[in-house]
This record gives C-alpha cells, sequence and structure tokens, in this order.
C-alpha cells in the first residue's frame, strides 16, 4: 500500500499547482475565527436561542460544550415550541434541560425507525424541567423517549405518546418524577416482553400521575418503587410491575385502580377520575382530576408546594401531578325575621342556599339569644342539624330550633349556619346574621 506521500508525489504538476493556488485563498491560523461556544462551568446556565435541532445555540449545539452540571435553558421566546429531532439525541454529561415555566418546550422524535430518542448513557444524572418528550420508537428494546444509565428527575414535565416494543417509555438507573406525567405509552408487538411505561432500579413518584398506556405503569427490576401521594391508574395491564426480588415503598396517601401497588390497607383502590390529556395551563399537558375524583384532597404529608402547572397546592393538596381548582362554591343566607311558637317557644330559622353545581351537604345551624333574668344575662341557644340538596338555584331551607330548656322571646337574636359534611370539592361557607324574633301562635 502506497502512503500518502508516495501517491502525493506522483500528481501531476497542473495539479499540485492547483492545490497550492486554492490553499493560498484560505484564512490563515491567525484569521480563523472558530464558532462560538457557551460557557461550560458547573452551574452555569447555557440559554437555548435556536429551535432548530441542529445549529448555533441549539439544543444538540450546547449539549456538545456541557461539561458537567450546567442548566440549560431555553429563551422565553421560545416558549410553546418544539425541537424536530432528526436522529437520536446524545447526552454525555450531567445536565439540567429548562424549558420555560410558562408554555414549556417540546422534544418530539422521528415517531419511527429503531432507535431511541434520547440516550444517555454515562454516570451522573439528567434533570428535565419543564418538558415535554413525545414521539420517541424503539421496535428493539426499552426506552423509547429516554434510555438512561444514570439518574433521570422530571420536574413539571410529560413523557406521552411514546412507542416501545417492549414498553418502556422511560428507562434509567434511578427514576424520579416529581408533579410529572406519562401517558400514552404504546406497547410494539414483536416482542414477548411486557414491561411497565417507567421502569428502573429504583422509581420515585412525587405527586406524579402514570395513567393510561397501553401496558404497565410503573416498575423496578431487582429495585424499588418509591409512590408518594401520586396516581398510579388506568393502565392496560398492571399498575405496578415488580420484577424478581422489587418492592414497593409507599408513602403519603396513593391512589390505583388494581392492587397491583398494594392491597385496600395501604393504598386507594379505585378510580381517580382523570379528564383526557389537555392544556390544563402551564408548561406541560395534564390529566385533570375531575369532579368526584377520591384523588382530592387525599394527599397526606404533602411536601409539594404546586403542581405540574406550578398551581398552588392546598394544604391538603391532592394525589397526582394535578391540584384541583375547579371548586364547587355555596352561597347560604338566613332570613331576617324568625317566627317563634308561642305555645312551645321553639323558633324557626329559615334562609337559601346556592350552589354552583349540584351537591348535598349537611347545614350546622345555631340560633342565640341573650335573655335578661334577674340581675344577670342568660344564653337562651339551640343547634340543629338541617340536610341540605343544594342547586344551582337559590332554595328555601328552614330548621325547626329546638330548646331542652327556656324559651325565645320576642326581641332580637344572633344565628349562625355552616356547611360540614360535604364533598372535598365543595368550598364551605357560612353565614352570620341579627334576626328578629317574633311570636306566633302554635297549632
Amino acid at each position: 500500500m502506497h502512503s500518502f506521500a508516495s501517491r502525493a508525489g506522483r500528481w501531476p504538476l497542473a495539479v499540485a499547482l492547483f492545490i497550492v493556488a486554492a490553499c493560498a485563498d484560505e484564512p490563515t491560523a491567525a484569521t480563523f475565527s472558530p464558532p462560538p461556544r457557551p460557557s461550560a462551568n458547573l452551574g452555569d446556565v447555557i440559554t437555548i436561542t435556536n429551535i432548530n435541532d441542529n445549529g448555533i445555540g441549539s439544543l444538540r449545539w450546547a449539549l456538545k460544550f456541557t461539561t458537567g452540571g450546567e442548566i440549560l435553558r431555553f429563551d422565553p421566546s421560545l416558549a410553546g415550541q418544539t425541537v424536530a429531532l432528526d436522529s437520536a439525541l446524545w447526552i454525555s454529561k450531567s445536565v439540567t434541560i429548562e424549558g420555560p415555566s410558562s408554555d414549556g418546550i417540546t422534544i418530539r422524535g422521528l415517531g419511527a425507525g429503531d432507535d431511541r430518542m434520547i440516550w444517555a448513557r454515562f454516570g451522573g444524572y439528567v434533570t428535565f424541567r419543564n418538558v415535554s418528550i413525545t414521539g420517541g420508537h424503539t421496535i428493539n428494546g426499552v426506552g423509547s423517549a429516554i434510555y438512561a444509565e444514570s439518574d433521570l428527575t422530571f420536574e413539571n414535565s410529560t413523557i406521552y405518546d411514546n412507542v416501545a416494543d417492549a414498553g418502556v417509555a422511560i428507562f434509567g438507573e434511578h427514576v424520579t418524577l416529581i408533579n410529572s406525567t406519562v401517558t400514552g405509552t404504546i406497547k410494539g408487538n414483536t416482542q414477548p416482553y411486557d414491561y411497565p411505561a417507567v421502569m428502573g432500579d429504583t422509581v420515585t413518584l412525587i405527586n406524579s400521575t402514570v395513567s393510561n398506556n397501553q401496558w404497565g405503569g410503573v416498575g423496578a427490576f431487582n429495585g424499588v418503587v418509591n409512590l408518594r401521594n401520586s396516581v398510579i391508574a388506568n393502565n392496560g395491564a398492571k399498575n405496578c410491575v415488580i420484577l424478581s426480588l422489587g418492592t414497593i415503598n409507599r408513602l403519603g396517601a396513593n391512589i390505583s385502580d388494581d392492587d397491583s401497588c398494594g392491597g385496600p390497607t395501604v393504598i386507594t383502590i379505585a378510580d381517580p377520575k382523570l379528564g383526557a390529556l389537555a392544556d390544563n395551563g402551564g408548561p406541560t399537558r395534564t390529566h385533570a382530576l375531575l369532579v368526584g375524583s377520591p384523588a382530592i384532597g387525599a394527599a397526606v404529608n404533602c411536601s409539594v408546594q404546586v403542581d405540574q402547572r406550578y398551581a398552588p397546592r392546598d394544604a391538603q393538596c391532592d394525589l397526582g401531578a394535578f391540584e384541583f381548582v375547579d371548586f364547587t362554591t355555596v352561597s347560604v343566607t338566613i332570613d331576617p325575621t324568625t317566627a317563634v311558637n308561642h305555645t312551645n317557644g321553639w323558633a324557626v330559622l329559615t334562609g337559601t342556599i346556592k350552589c354552583s353545581r349540584p351537591e348535598t351537604f349537611k347545614l350546622a345551624l345555631e340560633l342565640h339569644q341573650p335573655q335578661r333574668v334577674g340581675k344577670d344575662v342568660v344564653d337562651v341557644h339551640s343547634a340543629a342539624t338541617e340536610p341540605i340538596a343544594c342547586t344551582t338555584v337559590a332554595r328555601p331551607w328552614s330548621a325547626s330550633m329546638v330548646l331542652t330548656d327556656g324559651a325565645y322571646q320576642n326581641g332580637s337574636a344572633t344565628a349562625t349556619a355552616q356547611t360540614f359534611d360535604a364533598e372535598p370539592w365543595v368550598t364551605s361557607a357560612s353565614a352570620s346574621a341579627n334576626v328578629k324574633l317574633y311570636w306566633t301562635r302554635g297549632k
């Protein structure tokens, strides 16, 4: 085999002169300007300004220069836009990829072929925040959306509509979902494996929702699934798939519509009543909790202050990634005059009540009247409980205020009404009023 030098030595003189002339027009090293590169130090923020799959300012460009620990943050002007990948995206260093908190960012795969969408084959960590990942496809393994030999964390993110032969959209060493949703994973048909949509050595869900995946929900192989105030339901087969010697830790409260994640003594087994995946506000799409969901107000020791949309959570927050906010409102009034039966001294308290949607609950009622007995003033009072069928039209209510001692007299009194024993999606309501008592003849 001839060397490059020996081949060049036999080139015709004209060719050699042409090469020399061409080289004379090229910039010298002193004038050459390399393409710009971002700073790449631990904790640096690299701003993504290019929504294309390649080119200066793009996500793929920034990943080339990371040294470990940077935040790759999409410029707010790109909120709601999509990075359409032409090929698999490789991540080789620890990094956080963050979309705008207003409308997020979507990373979309080709939706075909036999390659995973995102690869992170190294130690360390990868965090996705305010990101949607969709269009991953593999017919030869697991992790169609992302395959990682590192720790994966998803915050306020949604992984949806990915196709995996074995049924796994997310595969990593340690996978953590916080205020995030995994949904719509489709299982291919060329392999016999039936694995969950989220799988790892350790899988942790904190106020997250894994639902509507064609095969399983979450699982671990020889590892641990940690569930905390999450919804794992409506998956095609088992919601929890524990392989070999894997275990499940249940923290706070959780809900599933089968017993694969535990029996009724350790987890709520019920339909969580989820809405379709939709834009309910915030950076990524979510499954809303519908009225009547047993996940509303069911969390225990809630550790997150906002939901996936960054909507504030109540102190008694909801299970899953979505915090219910479509509460039934109640308006209750007390009439200004109250009739007193002259025969027994009992009163009949009346008023109206109206709800933004039909509900049933109870009213706790009290009627107090100060009366002078000699030199003393005593409080004559009674309490009652009245069942209420509330509608969207104001309707009257009434309650007999029965006394066990004494009698109401003509004059002023104070009445209060308070809703109770209502569903958790019904906002409590109360009313108080100064009322005028007047005697009537009893029958």
